[in-house]
């Protein structure tokens, strides 16, 4: 490993590490303010997971004496969001099989609300008042837009006001002016003393953070089987799982020790198929998402015991020597998930550089690769194609990101669902 890789390994590592001394040192600056606790829920009425995030909030207010603010914003831009049609289709089916699974509330048959509705449903929501209030409207509004009902949006109009059509763009932009300056770049997010909770996907560790904090409560959070996903599950060939991962992406690191346990506890096989990093494919990715990415993910690790920190980015040259040794060696053997594994834990915990051979062999060894073989396989330039052809499936299934995977006929994107998942199989593997 070269000096500079030892030197941004270490500052990715402190920067990484610094959340627990920054919620303390927010907690004590609270208690000595005498201040109550104070969230802002950045909001969008066609965004699934801020309508999911609306019906958890006033538990939020009720257990932990928060006042959450609504703010609602404009649409990210492409950087944010490369794929959006995707991401919001994507979203529809997630959020129903969250609301199953949650106990709350999405139709399985939405499907995209007109942006009338979307505007006058904003409009209500820009007019300031009392945060109790706020949440109360935002919950009928988001009923109304994903039921497609637009007698019941009028009525909550027609109940509430709003500001003026013409006042609606403007507010949405700089409302979203403030997420991005606040170190964010998405809607459905929940923002409380320097830190961001997505969805309901990350209320466990708001509510973890709360428990540090001295206080006392529940969300009552607690994931349920879904139905729709295992009619989905059920489809064909359920003990196979396809994974569409990056070499650059720090979720399809986490993601991996999950899957090792679930083949090894129920025989699933598993079939890795690696992409081209998004940067490589000529998409920015702003720096917000960068940063947010990389602490959820440490956060994520921390949460499941995965070693993470000591970083060494593989974009460049990294990138395509892993991914010919992958195409060339590990795949024929059949032991793909073992070598993305390795690389990944390599780069995203022990600041391996894999642009340089010493540090690229010693990690395809760790899976089996010899270093002859991997002299051999980076001088090959088959994965360019072969990589493209792993994106072109992806995009297939209706998904964009990484990780992605499918089983049945159920696909999805991230490795949030990966507990959803495995209790299906678990399900699927019990005793008759």
């Amino acid at each position: 490993m070269s000096a500079k890789s030892k030197f941004l390994s270490a500052a990715a590592n402190a920067y990484l590490s610094s959340r627990p001394a920054k919620h303390a040192l927010f907690n004590a600056g609270r208690i000595l303010s005498g201040g109550k606790r104070r969230a802002r829920l950045f909001y969008r009425a066609d965004d699934p997971y801020s309508h999911l995030l609306v019906q958890v909030a006033p538990r939020l207010m009720d257990e932990y004496g928060f006042d959450i603010e609504i703010v609602p914003v404009a649409k990210p831009g492409l950087s944010a969001t490369p794929a959006p049609e995707m991401l919001l289709h994507h979203a529809m089916r997630d959020a129903a099989i969250l609301a199953q699974s949650y106990g709350l509330s999405f139709p399985a048959d939405a499907t995209p609300p007109p942006e009338d509705r979307i505007r006058r449903a904003h409009a209500v929501l820009l007019e300031p008042r009392p945060s109790a209030t706020q949440l109360g409207i935002a919950l009928e509004l988001g009923e109304a837009v994903w039921r497609d009902d637009g007698e019941a949006l009028a009525g909550v109009v027609a109940r509430h006001g709003g500001i003026s059509g013409e006042s609606v763009r403007p507010a949405l932009d700089a409302n979203y002016v403030a997420l991005e300056r606040a170190g964010h770049y998405q809607p459905g997010m929940l923002q409380y003393g320097g830190d961001w909770y997505w969805s309901i996907d990350r209320l466990g560790h708001l509510e973890a953070r709360l428990k540090r904090e001295g206080a006392q409560g529940s969300l009552g959070l607690s994931a349920q089987r879904s139905p729709h996903l295992a009619s989905l599950m059920a489809g064909p060939d359920p003990s196979c799982i396809e994974l569409f991962v990056s070499f650059r992406s720090p979720y399809s690191y986490v993601v991996i020790p999950q899957l090792i346990e679930l083949r090894d506890r129920y025989g699933v096989d598993i079939r890795v198929r690696p992409v081209l990093p998004m940067v490589m494919r000529g998409l920015a990715v702003p720096l917000a998402k960068r940063l947010y990415i990389a602490r959820d993910a440490k956060r994520e690790a921390d949460r499941l015991g995965i070693p993470f920190g000591r970083v060494s980015d593989p974009l460049g040259k990294g990138i395509g020597y892993c991914l010919a040794v992958f195409q060339q060696c590990a795949e024929p053997r059949g032991i793909g998930l073992q070598y993305f594994h390795e690389i990944a834990k390599g780069t995203w915990s022990e600041g391996r550089d894999v642009a340089q051979l010493p540090d690229l062999i010693e990690l395809a060894e760790r899976s089996g690769i010899d270093e002859a073989d991997v002299r051999a396989a980076i001088a090959q330039d088959g994965w360019k194609d072969w990589a493209q052809g792993n994106r072109d499936a992806l995009t297939e299934l209706g998904l964009w990101g990484v990780p992605s995977f499918r089983i049945g006929s159920y696909a999805t994107w991230g490795q949030d669902r990966v507990p959803l998942v495995e209790a299906e199989i678990a399900a699927l593997s019990a005793p008759r």
